[in-house]
């Protein structure tokens, strides 16, 4: 009965470690995915920026279908999620006067883009005009069958400061 109850314990802790194990090797996984992602959205804003095309994420016909088709390329590579949601569940506003410039929604893939815009006028500065960045939120899900979707945990990024004079 000794070895029986010995034994009994050391495949309690095989088992523990192998959880542990895993649940740190799907983590890792997830947040892989996730930090890529995020400099790829960010990497893309400079890239956009760069071009000229401040505005990615109107509505004028042609500008967001742009943003959308490289963006989307991307992620589908990955295997980022789409949002499940029917709506946007990005918050209007973030900590540190960011206001929501591009959201998720139904059949959209699950990030947010935030801008934070500094207008100046003349009295105020002879040179610069404008002042912005962005910040891109994105969110670490762990592909685990029941607990996955409930576990969601934000990684946020920011772009440089982008500076228009007069």
């Amino acid at each position: 009965m000794k070895g029986a109850i010995g034994n009994a314990l050391i495949l309690n802790m095989v088992i523990t470690f192998i959880i542990i194990f895993f649940s740190l090797l799907i983590g890792s996984m997830a947040y892989s995915k996730a930090y890529k992602t995020k400099n790829f959205l960010i990497n893309l804003i400079d890239k956009t920026e760069e071009s000229g095309e401040h505005d990615f994420a109107s509505t004028i016909p042609g500008k967001r279908d742009k943003w959308d088709a490289q963006a989307n390329e991307y992620l589908s590579k990955v295997g980022y999620p789409i949002s499940s949601n029917q709506t946007n569940n990005c918050h209007m506003t973030r900590a540190g006067g960011y206001k929501l410039y591009l959201g998720n929604g139904k059949g959209r893939y699950d990030y947010c883009i935030y801008l934070k815009n500094e207008t100046f006028t003349s009295s105020e500065s002879q040179v610069i005009k404008r002042r912005y960045n962005y910040m891109v939120l994105v969110y670490m899900k762990f592909d685990v069958p029941v607990l996955g979707q409930f576990i969601k945990l934000p990684i946020t990024g920011e772009t440089k400061t982008y500076t228009i004079l007069r």
